[in-house]
């Protein structure tokens, strides 16, 4: 029985540990998207986006062929989430 108390203690805590590092992770994943999106488009306002929100924008610019149209597609999405 002790055994298994164990066990299930053990499970608890890891998933206690990778639940944190999971949320830590999606910061540090908003704020490099962030941080892209300012250089992609340096006029947007990226500050007022939440981590979601950046992150998709910049998964949608680098989706896109060209500098230019990754730009257009991120002033777009950043505007749009914005308003």
């Amino acid at each position: 029985m002790t055994r298994i108390a164990l066990i299930a203690a053990a499970a608890l805590t890891a998933t206690a540990a990778l639940s944190g590092a999971a949320s830590a992770q999606t910061n540090n994943t908003g704020d490099a998207a962030r941080a892209a999106l300012s250089r992609i488009a340096p006029n947007a306002d990226v500050a007022a986006l939440s981590n979601a929100e950046a992150v998709a924008a910049w998964q949608a610019a680098s989706d896109e062929g060209s500098a230019a149209t990754a730009k257009f597609q991120a002033e777009a999405l950043i505007r749009n989430f914005n308003s």
